[in-house]
């Protein structure tokens, strides 16, 4: 088992399929189009209310790839502003009106500062990473002692995630666009829920994981799955330390 996740780990960084030259010409505005449209932040509603911690106003909290804000909403943050966010596309949130909720804006998650967090939170966006060992690795460092993540994902690789990406975003963008949504989905999603799941379990002691509809129970038979999890593993993140300075 430790071989087959090493030998996960050494994937990263991955590198994404390139787009054709009608993909890159559209791809930003067709990105902020799906994050704005009603029938995906319908459908992906669960994503953000089965973030742990949303009502408590009193925890620092960091939301990675915020996006268009879309999730500020689910928070109780009218009281106490203690609120930053990691996202490098400006465009995407430079006129929402809730942006004024938001303590501080980042770019990267090098720029945020360590021992802040008491959670670090994000919607649909594991999926996206690069290089989803080192942002296990070192958001750890920007968690207090008793911090904790808690992150939503599609179950990407599973048969009732896939036929609804088809039905709620394939079929439109096809009509409008004429392209074949596949395209984007392979340059977006690089990382599979049994991807995400194992380096998690790899880096972190304590995981619990709870599935949307319509089945509550197994990825094969839900759209989305919450992760939340802390207690670094420090020996695995030494033995990850050894392979990044190999490379």
């Amino acid at each position: 088992m430790e071989k087959k996740i090493l030998a996960l780990v050494n994937k990263y960084p991955k590198k994404r399929p390139p787009l054709n030259k009608v993909l890159k010409k559209i791809f930003d505005s067709e990105y902020k189009k799906n994050r704005t449209n009603f029938l995906v932040q319908l459908s992906e509603s669960w994503f953000h209310f089965s973030i742990k911690g949303r009502k408590n106003p009193s925890s620092k909290t960091l939301e990675v790839g915020a996006g268009s804000l879309n999730h500020l909403k689910w928070e109780n943050l009218r009281k106490k502003k203690r609120y930053d966010v990691i996202e490098p596309k400006k465009f995407l949130y430079e006129k929402n009106k809730d942006k004024s909720l938001v303590s501080n804006f980042y770019k990267s998650l090098n720029a945020v500062p360590n021992n802040t967090y008491d959670r670090i939170i994000s919607s649909a966006v594991l999926e996206h990473m690069e290089d989803l060992p080192y942002f296990f690795y070192f958001s750890s460092k920007k968690l207090k002692n008793n911090g904790y993540h808690s992150h939503s994902i599609p179950c990407e690789g599973y048969p009732t995630w896939t036929l609804a990406g088809y039905l709620v975003s394939a079929i439109s963008f096809k009509i409008r666009t004429g392209q074949n949504y596949k395209d984007i989905q392979k340059h977006e999603h690089i990382n599979n829920y049994d991807e995400i799941l194992s380096l998690i379990k790899f880096f972190y002691k304590n995981v619990k994981v709870k599935f949307s509809y319509p089945s509550f129970f197994s990825p094969y038979l839900s759209f989305y799955a919450n992760i939340t999890f802390n207690g670094p593993n420090k020996k695995n993140f030494e033995k990850y330390r050894k392979l990044m300075n190999k490379k």
